[in-house]
């Protein structure tokens, strides 16, 4: 029955074995599998670092682009107002300048006018009413010499600002030209921006296939391993299991023997046959036995 008892487990120990081979195979290939999809999926994450770099840096380019070109836009939007305010400004002078067309650009001759009336009046008894006139021919002229004057300096003024007005539609040219530059700069930034995440999301998705496979294949070798200390403990428990029942069948079998031996020794002792050394150290050990020796030796 032991024998029987010790075959079934010695069989169930060699299939638990076979089992625990076939899955240590399993788990170093499971492995395998876990350090390749994170190498794969690692190598991937540092193909992506350059891009992730550059695209940062577009990024960080970019801002700086656009608040110079809002810069930009702020500096032409003034040059538009202070244009507009030149023009304004020519176009009452030049209204003013429509008033004094008829007005004519001799001053020196006026001033010569002036001057002999002046002199006339100053040096030259006069009649009343010849006096009254040249007094008012006075005042007129002198009215015509301020319109001269104020035409002349319209005409200065007029040019100055169509001066400025020409400098200012340059530098609003200028500007435009410059944020045109700025915005083919920053549609330029754009794409390649496109692009930079376009490959990005396309190795992420890699990346993250790759990564799948490895959270899979770790799963699967988690459960292997959780298997193989299940499997691992059912065979120590059948290993002590053999070892107990072993070591009863080994006591159990010394016993026999022990039994036996004294059972000869007891038959060697009556019929008075000589004893060997371990027929009498066994009896020796028989409390009951050992009387026995000891009055047979006595008598």
């Amino acid at each position: 029955m032991v024998e029987a008892d010790v075959e079934e487990i010695e069989n169930k120990l060699f299939d638990l074995r076979e089992k625990l081979r076939s899955l240590n195979l399993r788990i170093r290939e499971s492995e395998e599998a876990v350090s390749s999809y994170a190498a794969k999926r690692d190598k991937i994450h540092e193909e992506m670092k350059p891009f992730s770099a550059e695209l940062k840096k577009l990024r960080e380019s970019r801002a700086e682009e656009r608040a110079r070109l809002q810069e930009l836009r702020e500096k032409l939007a003034e040059k538009k107002a202070e244009l507009q305010a030149r023009r304004e400004e020519l176009s009452k002078i030049k209204e003013e300048l429509r008033k004094l067309k008829g007005v004519r650009d001799e001053p020196e001759e006026i001033k010569k006018r002036l001057e002999e009336i002046d002199w006339r009046i100053q040096t030259m008894p006069l009649p009343r009413e010849e006096e009254r006139r040249l007094s008012e021919e006075l005042i007129r002229l002198e009215q015509m010499l301020g319109q001269v004057q104020r035409k002349k300096q319209l005409k200065q003024k007029a040019e100055e600002i169509g001066s400025e007005i020409g400098a200012l539609k340059e530098e609003i040219q200028a500007l435009r030209e410059e944020i045109g530059k700025l915005k083919g700069e920053l549609s330029g930034s754009f794409e390649q921006s496109r692009a930079l995440r376009e490959k990005l999301t396309e190795l992420k998705q890699k990346a993250d296939g790759w990564h799948a496979k490895y959270l899979e294949a770790k799963k699967e070798l988690q459960r292997l391993e959780a298997e193989k200390i299940l499997l691992s403990s059912q065979i120590i428990e059948l290993q002590n299991l053999l070892k107990k029942i072993r070591e009863l069948e080994e006591k159990r079998r010394l016993e026999q023997s022990m039994m036996r031996l004294k059972n000869e020794a007891k038959a060697k002792l009556h019929s008075g046959k000589k004893l060997s050394f371990e027929e009498l150290k066994v009896l020796v050990e028989d409390e009951e036995w050992s009387r026995l020796l000891a009055e047979r030796e006595r008598s």
